[in-house]
């Protein structure tokens, strides 16, 4: 089955320059969500996943990934009660990333672009009372 066309849901700059765009759409059994970095001299990189829009039981599906020149690319589609995602890097720095709400799918999607010598130890939902979601 071929890739749907996505929609973009998302769009910024980092003060790097590198501008960036997130893309997702597709039915319940097969669901895509990409990241695309633009780099500030026209280089283009892009990574992403796909599957379910959920798998049974998870509160979260996660990709990570980079070529031999971009940055590494962080996405997470998550079920609504999740209202909010935390990386650990292996400095011990915690970054917290937002929701990206898509109207009318039960999905939100959190997303990072972080330079590709980041370690991430951990990845974990976090609800709306700072628990974490397993």
């Amino acid at each position: 089955m071929a890739m749907p066309e996505l929609a973009v849901v998302a769009e910024g700059t980092l003060p790097s320059g590198h501008r960036w765009s997130i893309k997702a759409g597709g039915t319940q059994d097969s669901y895509y969500t990409m990241i695309e970095a633009v780099h500030p001299d026209g280089y283009r990189d892009e990574g992403g996943m796909g599957g379910p829009i959920m798998y049974p039981g998870r509160a979260l599906n996660t990709y990570g990934g980079s070529d031999n020149r971009g940055l590494h690319r962080i996405l997470a589609r998550a079920r609504p009660n999740v209202a909010r995602v935390r990386l650990v890097l292996g400095s011990g720095e915690s970054l917290s990333l937002a929701p990206i709400v898509i109207p009318g799918v039960e999905v939100v999607v959190f997303a990072a672009l972080l330079p590709r010598t980041c370690e991430i130890t951990s990845v974990d939902a976090i609800s709306a009372e700072g628990k974490i979601i397993h």
